[in-house]
């Protein structure tokens, strides 16, 4: 997916990205290139279809790079989730375009009232990344009723239905773009409203038999590895390139922080291959028997969890090691800091047990 050359060139621009605060162009055509939002999508309409595993290594690789780019293909990538929610037609009206890109954002934050035809959506919801390169929204709303209990549903909307309030301003993952955007009375006909609780899907794969929670546990924690695994290897460069001072004058410092270096290694490896043979497990019971045993669902829950926080904590214990270069906003180690913090600020990878 991604070469040497487009890795040398992403990696030499990383600073330029953050301080712009969005993808450049080269980034985007390659990500739409490889298909690379598209990786659970079927064929027919452009998509790889990859098996979970594979698309994990995806996101690692991608967040190892650079935790933009990961994070921009880890939750574009996740928005094809939903192509089995929609009835054919749609899901390939959405889906074909070789940019199709969805945001959007899980918080029923929003009401909506049936009409004739669908529905009309008025609402405000926050965190959608790649939003301003996004061909469509989604975000849930709960269902306006007198008669009925009220019930939640999930809407797509068309770029021109949403205003994009640009409101992003984390710490880290600057240039993801996760910016909020609300509708006004959007209507919203009944084939582009769907329930992510019917079990009854349009278009049957793995994938899409694979429960959601840990669908979006699992990606978000193949994002962290890759942050991980970068971290690592700013770490090691800074040894590398203090070795002669550090040797010298502190001659306990370099063979301290290298004893220190190598431990943490070796802790995030260990992590992750538990974390890999784990998805593996789960993804072969979804594809011999159709369905993810409660067991382990929880297994896959704690270990993405388990794993991210193995890494966070092994990445804020090296950080004091290495230096007053690591505390500062322009150096590459910091970045790479700051954006694992705002990866593993996500609901899902923080363990209230």
């Amino acid at each position: 997916m991604f070469d040497r050359a487009i890795t040398d060139k992403i990696r030499s621009s990383s600073k330029a990205i953050e301080k712009a605060g969005k993808l450049p162009s080269f980034v985007l055509e390659h990500i739409y290139k490889k298909k690379l939002f598209k990786l659970f999508i079927p064929e027919p309409s452009g998509g790889m279809m990859l098996p979970l595993p594979d698309a994990l290594r995806v996101f690692d690789e991608a967040g190892r790079i650079d935790g933009n780019l990961g994070w921009a293909i880890t939750i574009g990538a996740g928005g094809g989730y939903f192509y089995s929610y929609m009835q054919a037609k749609t899901a390939h009206k959405v889906f074909k375009d070789r940019k199709a890109l969805v945001a959007g954002s899980g918080h029923p934050t929003a009401i909506a009232e049936e009409v004739k035809g669908g529905y009309k959506v008025t609402g405000q919801w926050k965190y959608a990344s790649s939003a301003p390169y996004a061909s469509v929204f989604t975000a849930n709303a709960m269902i306006k009723s007198k008669k009925n209990t009220p019930r939640m549903l999930a809407f797509a909307f068309l770029p021109e239905q949403v205003t994009i309030i640009k409101d992003w301003n984390a710490f880290g993952m600057k240039a993801t773009e996760s910016h909020s955007f609300k509708v006004d009375k959007a209507f919203v006909s009944y084939e582009m409203a769907f329930d992510l609780s019917n079990k009854k899907l349009f278009f049957d794969a793995p994938i899409y038999r694979y429960p959601f929670l840990q669908f979006a546990e699992t990606s978000f924690a193949a994002l962290v590895i890759g942050l991980g695994r970068h971290f690592i290897e700013e770490a090691k460069s800074i040894l590398a390139h203090n070795q002669k001072v550090w040797s010298g004058v502190e001659t306990k410092r370099y063979r301290f922080v290298k004893a220190k270096l190598d431990s943490a290694e070796k802790r995030i490896e260990k992590a992750i291959k538990e974390f890999y043979v784990t998805a593996e497990k789960s993804w072969k019971q979804i594809v011999k028997d159709n369905k993810l045993q409660a067991n382990l669902q929880h297994e896959v829950s704690k270990i993405s969890k388990q794993t991210s926080r193995i890494i966070l904590a092994t990445a804020d214990e090296l950080m004091q090691y290495l230096g007053m270069q690591a505390v500062m906003e322009g150096s590459e180690i910091n970045r790479v800091w700051r954006d694992l913090h705002t990866a593993c600020q996500h609901i899902l990878l923080i363990p209230f047990e």
